[in-house]
């Protein structure tokens, strides 16, 4: 996906009205409120392979001037630059030199770290961890469940799925503790299912030429789009962690 401005565009356009981004950016926040801004009226928040800058954006919104981010593709940084953010060049395997000395609170990564290899997964764990203020907090949303992958990840690039078993097991290496957990959307979980089977099903018969396919980020309209939201919100507040999703959303502290 780093080199595909077309799979950036539609992010760029879709990510304040989609509702799977409207959820994930609100756990976001909820998280940040709920153990951070106690803290600090203002915590540094990096958003960590930010893409074209929806997250920052949505918390600007909502109060956080203290934001930054860096990405490894330049169309994603363009079109995050286009918002006025304050995100440039940087790369989850060298993190290191990424505005050296500088220290955060939070640091977010959404669906980005399945690009790394195992090895990779926990340097960069660690490279969060070691730019870290004291009680500091990392927040991660990746994909998982092989059974959920599909056209979605062959045009995003993403390679793997995983479980908690693997975070569980980066998190140790990296002296990290997983202090919040949750799979989703839970509801959701068998139509997604469903329609990702489809898809490989399709793709098995060559019905589907994988060289020509598109994300699932694309608007469905008001109506599904706010049905969708209202499930997943539904869930969020009567599932505090769900045992299932297309999802795995978690919040990391050092030990």
């Amino acid at each position: 996906m780093i080199d595909n401005r077309l799979e950036y565009q539609r992010m760029f356009e879709v990510e304040q009205q989609l509702w799977w981004y409207q959820v994930l950016h609100e756990r976001v926040l909820k998280q940040i409120n709920q153990r951070s801004k106690p803290q600090k009226k203002d915590p540094a928040i990096l958003d960590a392979a930010c893409g074209t800058g929806g997250l920052l954006s949505y918390l600007r919104k909502n109060g956080f001037q203290n934001l930054s981010g860096f990405d490894y593709s330049q169309h994603a940084i363009d079109f995050a630059n286009e918002r006025d953010l304050n995100v440039t060049f940087g790369d989850l395997k060298n993190m290191e030199s990424y505005s050296p000395g500088q220290m955060f609170d939070v640091i977010c990564c959404n669906d980005a770290l399945y690009f790394l290899s195992d090895h990779e997964i926990i340097n960069a764990l660690q490279n969060f961890k070691n730019r870290l203020n004291p009680n500091g907090l990392i927040i991660i949303n990746i994909h998982a469940f092989e059974a959920f992958s599909g056209i979605h990840d062959l045009a995003v690039g993403s390679q793997r799925r995983f479980t908690m078993q693997d975070f569980n097991r980066y998190s140790n290496t990296a002296g990290l503790k997983i202090t919040y957990n949750t799979y989703w959307p839970f509801l959701l979980s068998l139509p997604i299912l469903a329609v990702r089977q489809w898809q490989n099903y399709q793709i098995r018969r060559n019905a589907i030429d994988v060289s020509q396919v598109d994300s699932d980020v694309k608007y469905p309209g008001d109506l599904i789009n706010s049905v969708l939201r209202a499930v997943t919100k539904t869930e969020a507040v009567l599932l505090k962690k769900a045992p299932f999703g297309s999802s795995l959303f978690m919040v990391l502290q050092p030990k």
